[in-house]
């Protein structure tokens, strides 16, 4: 009996044991912070975002100074196409002397006073300045132009002293270079071109190419 009771007492002991064992505490404080990590890299970009609406206008800012003038340019120079003149046109056709009268607006007033007209001709498949005398034959033909007391014309003029000739159909074109220099009687009609001065004899003197490449106008 009393052998009975030990292993029942052991028994209890054993069972308080486990009991007390598997009973869990309290949580204890919350420990110190740790020291911050290494930074990771960065990721990736995301796509981009709608656009969003425009904002409203903001307000004029302040007129900037005004810059300085630049040299005279080539903007009022008047130029025609090339147009056909038949040489049954000329007035006196078949005569020692012979005229046309060409139509030309840009002929003010201004122009012939101070202005340059510049007036070129096709004439056997060469583009000749006027004036200009055709020597190919043993009787040459001078071709020349003037300006008549009528603005908005040029006269072209072809003669020759002795003999009556036919002209074939030649083409014309003439250029109005409005003048840009008080000359006077010191240099007479000039114009300033790209900020250089050219007398009416020195621009007369050039070549139809020189002249398109000056003042920058199509052949």
């Amino acid at each position: 009996m009393r052998k009975f009771r030990l292993l029942s007492l052991l028994f209890l002991a054993i069972t308080f044991i486990a009991v007390s064992c598997t009973k869990e505490g309290p949580e204890g404080p919350a420990g110190a912070t740790g020291p911050q990590g290494p930074t990771g890299a960065n990721g990736a970009n995301g796509p981009a975002g709608p656009t969003g609406p425009t904002g409203p206008q903001g307000p004029t800012g302040p007129v900037g100074p005004q810059g300085p003038a630049g040299p005279a340019g080539t903007a009022n120079v008047i130029y025609s196409s090339w147009f056909p003149i038949l040489g049954t046109d000329w007035t006196g056709s078949g005569t020692a002397n012979q005229s046309y009268t060409l139509t030309a607006p840009g002929v003010t007033q201004a122009i012939r006073d101070n202005g340059v007209v510049l007036v070129y001709v096709t004439y056997n498949n060469l583009i000749r300045p006027l004036p200009f005398n055709d020597v190919s034959t043993a009787n040459p033909i001078t071709f020349d132009f003037y300006l008549p007391a009528t603005v908005g014309q040029i006269l072209l003029r072809a003669y020759r002293p002795s003999s009556a000739f036919t002209l074939i159909t030649i083409n014309v074109r003439y250029v109005i270079i409005p003048g840009g220099v008080a000359g006077g009687r010191t240099i007479g009609k000039a114009a300033e071109i790209n900020g250089q001065v050219y007398t009416e004899s020195q621009l007369k003197a050039m070549s139809y190419q020189q002249v398109c490449s000056l003042l920058k106008i199509q052949p």
